[in-house]
């Protein structure tokens, strides 16, 4: 909306930017950079897979799509260990048929979707699938696009269902069925930290660290919760068990009412009533002064 003309401009939902959703624990962090510097090279990663289709399976495919995620599930992966963590692929089934359909010349029409509950999983596809996903990790997870070479080696020894960031490829040629890339946080941590030395060597400014009045004013606009303690009422723990539906229960209104921040009692304050609504007013500081000799 712009403030000054006060008009809205409608988008259709294809039309729209893709958002990275970022939690708390990623604010500060540039994860919102990660899907422009993928596509910024999706021209070379298109010749890579062209070349490894051809060369490899026979195969003639072009790279459609690219599609980003954070915080992914993912079960059945192959799973790898580098040197910084673990990194998985996943490929799913109906391109694994088609890919192996095309490779033994089983099928003329590759646009059909595989009845994948009907085809029984069989060797072939195993091994194809443990084939190729060794080679597609290491073909798009090299020097040149992640920073630093990286070790990659087929561990079969954890099971990883949740992962920090996905990367999932579509194919031309293969309507049915995609595969993801998928990576643990301390990869994107390490990637990220690629990007801010990158930066550095190129002349860019690194972010200024804050002030000591910057982050005076910070502090002073941390938000609080104020809990008063309304009304108190001791009682016995037969008189409590001796409660019924129905029963009305004495209390005896604090005057003043104690103030807290979380456990801590902070201030003492007097109860006003304004239009139905009950507020805090007349705070006074509650703690004590100790005396030291």
């Amino acid at each position: 909306m712009n403030p000054a003309s006060q008009t809205f401009r409608i988008y259709h939902s294809d039309a729209l930017p893709e958002v990275t959703t970022l939690d708390a624990q990623k604010l500060g962090r540039p994860w919102h950079k990660l899907p422009k510097i993928i596509n910024d090279r999706f021209d070379i990663t298109d010749s890579q897979l062209s070349i490894y289709f051809l060369k490899k399976l026979r195969v003639n495919v072009a790279l459609k799509n690219l599609h980003f995620g954070i915080d992914q599930s993912f079960k059945n992966t192959q799973i790898f260990s580098t040197q910084y963590g673990y990194i998985a692929i996943s490929i799913e089934r109906p391109l694994l048929l088609n890919i192996l359909y095309d490779y033994y010349g089983l099928r003329d029409d590759s646009d059909v979707e595989p009845q994948v509950e009907d085809e029984k999983v069989t060797k072939t596809e195993e091994r194809l699938k443990v084939k190729i996903g060794k080679e597609l990790t290491c073909l798009l997870v090299d020097e040149e696009s992640f920073g630093s070479k990286l070790d990659i080696k087929t561990d079969n020894s954890v099971v990883i269902n949740n992962w920090a960031w996905s990367i999932t490829y579509t194919l031309a040629g293969y309507e049915h069925g995609t595969f993801t890339l998928l990576f643990d946080e301390k990869h994107v941590d390490h990637y990220l930290a690629q990007l801010r030395s990158s930066a550095i060597e190129n002349g860019e400014n690194p972010p200024e660290s804050p002030t000591p009045a910057q982050i005076e004013s910070m502090f002073h606009c941390l938000p609080l919760t104020l809990n008063a303690r309304l009304a108190n009422l001791n009682l016995t723990v037969a008189q409590l068990s001796d409660l019924k539906p129905g029963d009305i229960i004495p209390i005896f209104i604090n005057e003043p009412v104690p103030v807290f921040i979380g456990k801590e009692q902070i201030f003492d304050a007097e109860i006003a009533e304004d239009r139905g609504k009950l507020f805090l007013s007349d705070l006074s500081g509650s703690t004590v002064e100790k005396q030291y000799e």
